[in-house]
């Protein structure tokens, strides 16, 4: 079976010069095209990637408020999204490196080609109908001339011999003379017409069109190639974000409600007992001989001390922990890392834990109590669990109002939104609201790089001499910020300075 020629640009659109120079004009535009998608893609991919990656590095969504597995689950979550985020990086690298080493690249390159071929095409086909326009013009001419010559010989046999017969031969030498001249420019015009011809429609224009049909061949090859690359490289991010998302998926598996809520219990209880039921118990008359303050001793020998009040002296639980006669060290559970309490230094040099100090409740009353104005506020830096009936409980963040300080490093005070409690709590366990706001401070500045830096751990930036920073807020000592490329993460704040 014959296998039909394909058809070409010289062989079937000789004639149809501008029509294939359209079709070179559109390719290009639709490579322009191409490029600008592409690049739209590879900003939005970026901007996602980044946000992305933003959003998982992001402290504030750390679970640190939770515990067990429902939190290692969540952490993994964290993880395995800021992987996928990566991908999609890589992707818009990719993508960049396509658009700017492919396709901008081969627009520039082909440009002079594309030039060259269309200005060589326009001069041949603008050449030839020239030399059609001169041929057709000197024809007409020559065949006006032709017809005086013969109207002239004509009018001269017609002639008698003398003076009008030899006028009229004069005429006929003239005429004939215009028309061999018209004959020699028409003959010109005929050879000028057929050299453009030949040049038109077998020689330099069939090549052009060949050249302008292997332009467009090897730009929709490069357009093809470009595309399937991407595509392929993108086939290659579904394995791997289904990989992440088995290891999500493992996680979210592996939480388990009882074992959370057992470790809970375990971290939190006291181990203390509860209370003895409430009793009823009558009035007892007075005697002169008897005390009912808390701090008086009954007289020696006397049997009718009032018993429950010798047990609120002895018991650990008070109405007022405030007035509590001997406060112990408080029990801190060995199953949950917590900052030691606050701490003094002996006579003989050594550290030790101190315990809360008792606090006179008349003077609290009469001056902090009724002072809201020198009242001062901390925010927690850890999770605190009372271990004595005269403390108080607050987790991480909780803002305390301080009601007193003591010397030995027990403060006292109450929780903003708590249940209004009054109690101890270790003060190295808090800082200062007043801290909190300088950090905030520093947000949305300029630093500029004192000396490099090399990134030791995952989430901190690598810095370099001279590189100007933005930075996003401060954390203990080190900046959080990122650099002119898109890069973020933490830095030292002694090695940038800050620009006014």
């Amino acid at each position: 079976m014959d296998v039909a020629k394909p058809r070409g640009f010289s062989e079937d659109l000789w004639d149809k010069f501008e029509s294939v120079v359209k079709k070179v004009d559109n390719g290009k535009h639709f490579t322009q095209s191409l490029s600008k998608f592409l690049i739209k893609q590879q900003q939005i991919e970026s901007n996602y990637a980044k946000s992305l990656i933003k959003l998982c590095k992001d402290k504030s969504f750390a679970p640190d408020n939770e515990i067990g597995t429902l939190r290692d689950s969540f952490q993994v979550y964290r993880e395995q999204v800021e992987l996928i985020a990566m991908l999609h990086e890589d992707f818009t690298s990719k993508l960049e490196k396509i658009v700017t080493g492919g396709i901008d690249l081969y627009i520039e390159e082909s440009r002079k080609q594309r030039k060259g071929l269309i200005s060589a095409g326009e001069k041949c086909t603008k050449d030839l109908k020239t030399a059609e326009v001169n041929e057709s013009k000197s024809k007409q001419n020559y065949e006006k001339l032709k017809k005086k010559q013969e109207e002239a010989h004509e009018d001269l046999t017609k002639q008698p011999p003398g003076a009008k017969e030899l006028s009229a031969r004069k005429k006929l030498e003239s005429a004939t003379k215009s028309a061999d001249k018209a004959d020699n420019e028409y003959r010109d015009s005929v050879k000028v017409l057929q050299s453009n011809q030949q040049k038109f429609y077998h020689e330099e224009m069939p090549k052009i069109l060949d050249d302008l049909q292997r332009f467009e061949a090897e730009r929709i090859d490069k357009t093809k190639d470009w595309l399937y690359e991407i595509i392929k490289f993108k086939e290659t991010v579904p394995p791997l974000v289904i990989a992440h998302d088995a290891n999500i998926k493992k996680s979210v598996e592996d939480i388990d409600r009882d074992k959370d809520i057992q470790g809970f219990i375990m971290a939190t209880m006291s181990g203390a007992q509860k209370p003895s039921e409430a009793q009823y118990e009558p009035y007892q008359p007075s005697n002169s001989h008897l005390s009912f303050t808390a701090h008086t001793s009954p007289p020696s020998g006397s049997n009718g001390v009032d018993k429950r009040k010798s047990e609120d002296i002895s018991s650990p639980v008070h109405a007022n922990p405030a007035i509590q006669a001997t406060p112990t060290t408080p029990n801190y559970p060995s199953i949950v890392p917590q900052p030691p309490p606050p701490t003094v230094t002996a006579a003989d040099g050594t550290t030790v834990y101190s315990t809360p100090t008792p606090i006179n409740n008349e003077k609290l009353s009469n001056s902090n109590l009724n002072n809201s104005k020198d009242i001062e506020t901390v925010r927690a830096l850890y999770d605190y669990v009372a271990s004595e009936d005269n403390e108080i409980s607050f987790k991480a963040n909780s803002v305390i109002k301080v009601l007193l300080r003591d010397e030995s490093g027990w403060w006292q005070g109450s929780v903003f939104g708590g249940d209004g409690k009054v109690g101890m709590f270790p003060s190295n366990f808090v800082e200062s609201t007043d801290s909190q706001k300088k950090k905030v401070d520093v947000a949305g500045e300029k630093c500029k790089v004192l000396y490099d830096y090399q990134s030791e751990c995952e989430g901190e930036l690598e810095i370099k001499e001279g590189e100007l920073l933005v930075i996003e807020y401060e954390d203990e000592g080190w900046f959080f910020g990122s650099n002119d490329k898109g890069a973020s993460g933490r830095f030292p704040s002694n090695y940038v300075q800050l620009l006014k």
